[in-house]
């Protein structure tokens, strides 16, 4: 509900959706080398299936990451996750330029 009354608002002021970002989307424990979808299954797909745009990505529940963001230092954050991100972000942008 959150996420298409986003989607409404950006729409309503003439923008474009780059995409949907799902947050929390599971919990990865390496001890056992396993992805934990701690609040169900993942939405993300259905999501942007629903509002028309790409997924972005789908970040985990990451201890470091919440260190980070209290200590006001998300930027100093360096993990795979956002190489990735980042390179879909360009990806969603560079297609509605022409």
């Amino acid at each position: 509900m959150i996420v298409k009354k986003a989607v409404n608002m950006v729409r309503k002021m003439d923008k474009r959706v780059l995409g949907v970002l799902e947050n929390m989307s599971y919990l990865y424990v390496p001890e056992i080398d396993k992805k934990i979808e701690v609040f169900g299954r993942s939405r993300g797909e259905e999501m942007a299936r629903a509002v028309r745009a790409p997924l972005l990505g789908q970040l985990p529940i990451e201890p470091e990451i919440a260190k980070l963001c209290d200590e006001g230092n998300i930027e100093r954050y360096d993990g795979e996750i956002v190489a990735r991100l980042g390179e879909s972000l360009v990806q969603a942008v560079s297609v509605g330029v022409k």
